[in-house]
């Protein structure tokens, strides 16, 4: 029978049926940052252990024990005070041999090294007795301590507390 059935499925050679396409979903780009995660880490832990940093600048300051054996007589002529103010102004005052001490004069920060290096080579065997004011700022007494170290002497200085007749004394002289 020819050309008959058309019910039934077609059984090759005729037109094919075209075929219709779904479209999918887009898929997008994804990149795992994991790893990039990981690596930053790494390279952050590997440049901070091989990283020199900047070594704190420590200033040595030996002190005494203070036993009575480690006293020592020192002529008071060779001494030389250097008394700090409340307020960071410096007085310089020179010690006598018969004990006492002259009057303190006030001294300018930008006098202090040449000041320091005539009183030196006038007494090469001079002693400096740093007292400084509890209630001054930190860093005069490290800009003071920076002007002794940069005068050309021999570096022999102390600390001392200032006491209530070095703060009179200060006062008297202005400070």
């Amino acid at each position: 029978m020819a050309g008959g059935g058309f019910d039934a499925p077609e059984s090759g050679g005729g037109l094919h049926k075209q075929k219709k396409y779904k479209k999918g979903k887009k898929v997008g780009v994804r990149i795992d940052m994991t790893p990039m995660v990981d690596v930053i880490m790494l390279l952050l832990t590997f440049f901070i252990l091989t990283t020199t940093l900047k070594t704190p600048q420590i200033m040595q300051i030996n002190l005494p024990k203070g036993d009575e054996t480690d006293k020592i007589k020192v002529d008071m002529g060779d001494v030389l005070y250097i008394r700090v103010a409340e307020s960071g102004k410096v007085y310089f005052s020179k010690g006598l041999s018969d004990g006492t001490e002259a009057p303190p004069e006030a001294v300018s920060f930008n006098d202090m090294k040449s000041k320091i290096e005539s009183f030196y080579n006038a007494n090469p065997k001079l002693l400096i007795l740093l007292k400084f004011d509890r209630k001054m700022k930190y860093n005069v007494m490290v800009d003071i301590l920076d002007e002794i170290n940069k005068a050309a002497i021999e570096k022999r200085y102390s600390f001392m507390k200032m006491d209530d007749p070095d703060k009179e004394i200060v006062k008297n002289a202005g400070g």
